[in-house]
């Protein structure tokens, strides 16, 4: 599994490392995707981090030609990429097709790996919190027994079972020669934003409402960085181990907008001659509008073409 680069020691310190969470993984079984008029296979990953496991899924688009890329979009949890029901969905009372982002990036022929993240899971196999809708309430209890029972941050116990589950597809026969891109959105966005800074093997990504800056609040939950937030760093330090591979910071203005406009202007200082650190901007505030996950589908085509 790959480290963090040696010249950021402060992210070691500050962030939680990213240490070896003695992951393994082994192949799932294959299932049909339950949206109709969704043609291939979806593939399960199994992993094993940090004692507890997790089902990644792997997607791949029949029904067009493929762009031998695959999109790892980690997210609160996977069938709602494939746009399935889900407890959460259901607590929201939310269309599941809405936030469908794998169907979205297989419209055009990418595949996808969704990954789940661990304190979805555990407030999903807990009767007492089957109506917790709040993130506080719902991810709180998630968050205490993580403090018991780990010493990294939470932050990097989810950015670790994302890139276990990078290294699982690449030991598995699902993507042989195909590049990798990220993509997340909110919380998703937080992940791959740290996924294409620390792991290599990401090629391209594309962030929307990722929420950039340590000044914004929730980085500061018991879910990411439990009150340890850095300040005397920022993230156009994070943004810089990116360059020159080509990132999109997409947002409405709830995160990700105008008022983070100088720290990335101060992160693309670090691309060669500045290019390759895009934005895409628009005004619906958190949510993500179809046409603009459109965009951002063409723009991670573009640059993996």
């Amino acid at each position: 599994m790959p480290t963090l680069p040696a010249d950021r020691p402060w992210w070691q310190d500050r962030l939680g490392a990213i240490p070896d969470p003695d992951g393994s993984w082994r192949p799932g079984v294959s299932r049909a995707p339950e949206h109709p008029g969704v043609r291939g296979e979806i593939h399960q990953l199994l992993l094993t981090s940090y004692g507890t496991e997790l089902v990644a899924e792997f997607f791949r688009p029949t029904s067009v030609p493929s762009t031998g890329v695959v999109v790892v979009v980690p997210s609160y949890d996977t069938p709602a990429l494939f746009a399935e029901p889900t407890e959460r969905t259901a607590l929201s009372d939310q269309d599941p097709a809405l936030g469908a982002h794998g169907l979205q990036l297989a419209e055009v022929g990418h595949a996808v790996l969704a990954v789940p993240w661990w304190f979805e899971q555990v407030a999903a196999e807990d009767p007492a919190l089957a109506a917790a809708r709040g993130p506080a309430e719902r991810y709180g209890p998630a968050a205490a027994r993580h403090r018991r029972e780990q010493s990294v941050t939470p932050l990097g116990r989810s950015i670790a079972d994302v890139m276990l589950a990078v290294t699982a597809l690449e030991g598995s026969s699902l993507a042989e020669g195909d590049r990798l891109a990220a993509f997340g959105d909110a919380l998703g966005g937080k992940l791959a934003l740290h996924l294409a800074a620390l792991d290599p093997r990401i090629e391209v990504a594309a962030v929307h409402e990722a929420g950039l800056g340590f000044d914004q609040p929730a980085w500061g939950d018991p879910w990411y960085l439990d009150g340890d937030v850095p300040r005397d760093h920022d993230q156009d330090e994070l943004l810089a181990l990116i360059s020159p591979r080509p990132f999109l910071v997409s947002g409405g203005g709830d995160r990700d907008g105008e008022h983070n406009l100088e720290l990335i202007r101060t992160a693309r200082r670090h691309w060669p001659d500045e290019q390759g650190l895009d934005v895409l901007l628009h005004d619906s505030g958190h949510a993500l509008p179809r046409s603009v996950m459109a965009g951002i589908r063409e723009w991670l085509r573009e640059r993996t073409s």
